[in-house]
């Protein structure tokens, strides 16, 4: 892992995030494999970095553009219309995410709420990335929603639809976080219809749509969205789409923001009252990289990466520490993959347990999902799963594996 005086040192301040704490009394960090977070402290693509190094002077400056430098706005637009099969035209438009993607999901929940104005409801999936924690600030009620091993991690359409109706929010990843799978066109395209029908708001998180399967297309929200609302009246909507992911450079926080014009322009009402336009210099740097095919092809040997790491990993979970193949799910997409957690490690439905004892083993696995599971009714099962990030080198997971190994951690 990097040093902690790089990456997580705070002083005498507090440290709310639960990786910290677990941290702040390991003896030998700097040996720890750390596949918890989805980062790696590498450099991103060279180019990238080359880029950087290119900045114009004014870049260093305020802009008078609050959807974001107009170059990269341009640059994005057309890369998002490219990769995502966008008509060039329409009920659409493309701004700058400025603040890390998490910030713009934020602002759309309050400008949501804003038109909404009584207690609204948000469907988020379980298990999930962390929406509850951008949520719960707001007078929402969460309704988690089941994406189960049954249904091969994918949502049920019936369960959503039963719950859609004016004044909800319905969040939709397509490209799954944690669990790697990747939804169906189909139910994807059966959500999208029926929240236009029942004038439910859509947030669509794409942080993972370019890191699908080598060879494979993703199922691709934003174009049935974009399709329904040429013929259609739309429902609040928003896309958002970090370039971190794919790129390596989650620090710099920028990424793209699809919706109405209209409510780009609501979003950047809500922006603006706590900021100006930041990370010029970087929306500069990503301007200049993306429309190169050095970006393209950069992207697609991230992908075959992903994927080696991905069934290297699974085969010798289930060949080396013993998980049986239900255990362990692979995925196909995103950079994470997720395993089950060894029975005798579990206590109620919390991974914590196991955790703990990978971190004196010296590797730190991720939770299994940023919310809280739900109880399913009649289920006495017990149940807990861990994430691990693929974006290291394989010497490296393998490291982590022969760790376990060694510490009895298999199943």
């Amino acid at each position: 892992m990097q040093s902690p005086d790089d990456v997580l040192d705070t002083g005498a301040l507090p440290n709310p995030l639960t990786d910290a704490q677990l941290l702040a009394g390991y003896a030998r960090v700097d040996e720890l494999v750390y596949l918890s977070l989805g980062e790696t402290w590498t450099p991103p693509a060279p180019g990238l970095v080359e880029a950087l190094s290119k900045v114009p002077a004014y870049a260093h400056g305020y802009t008078l553009a609050p959807y974001g430098l107009p170059a990269l706005r341009r640059a994005l637009r057309a890369y998002i219309a490219r990769t995502h099969d966008l008509p060039s035209a329409g009920t659409y438009d493309v701004a700058v995410s400025q603040a890390g993607t998490r910030a713009a999901m934020s602002d759309f929940a309050q400008l949501f709420h804003a038109r909404h104005g009584a207690r609204c409801t948000a469907l988020v999936p379980d298990p999930g990335w962390d929406y509850v924690g951008i949520l719960a600030s707001l007078p929402f009620d969460i309704r988690q929603y089941s994406v189960t091993a049954e249904r091969g991690w994918q949502p049920d359409p019936d369960e959503l639809v039963r719950a859609m109706a004016p004044g909800t929010l319905l969040v939709l990843n397509p490209q799954h976080n944690p669990t790697g799978a990747e939804w169906s066109p189909q139910i994807t395209a059966r959500l999208i219809e029926a929240a236009f029908e029942r004038e439910t708001a859509i947030l669509i998180d794409d942080a993972y749509f370019a890191l699908h399967a080598p060879g494979r297309a993703p199922t691709n929200a934003l174009r049935v969205l974009v399709d329904r609302a040429a013929h259609a009246c739309a429902p609040l909507w928003l896309a958002v789409r970090t370039l971190g992911k794919q790129f390596r450079c989650n620090g710099w926080g920028i990424g793209a923001l699809t919706a109405h014009p209209d409510t780009l322009a609501g979003l950047v009402d809500v922006a603006h009252r706590r900021s100006y336009g930041t990370a010029i210099p970087l929306q500069a740097a990503m301007a200049e990289w993306l429309p190169a095919p050095e970006a393209d092809s950069y992207l697609d040997q991230l992908r075959h990466h992903y994927a080696s790491n991905r069934s290297r990993v699974a085969r010798r979970l289930t060949d080396d520490l013993g998980f049986p193949h239900d255990a362990v799910h692979a995925g196909t997409c995103t950079s994470y993959m997720r395993f089950r957690v060894p029975p005798r490690f579990v206590q109620g439905d919390d991974e914590e347990a196991y955790r703990r004892a990978c971190l004196e083993a010296g590797v730190l696995p991720g939770r299994g999902s940023m919310t809280t599971p739900l109880r399913r009714p009649g289920s006495s099962d017990r149940i807990a799963y861990v994430r691990i990030h693929l974006g290291h080198s394989s010497d490296v997971l393998d490291r982590a594996i022969e760790r376990l190994h060694r510490a009895g951690l298999g199943w």
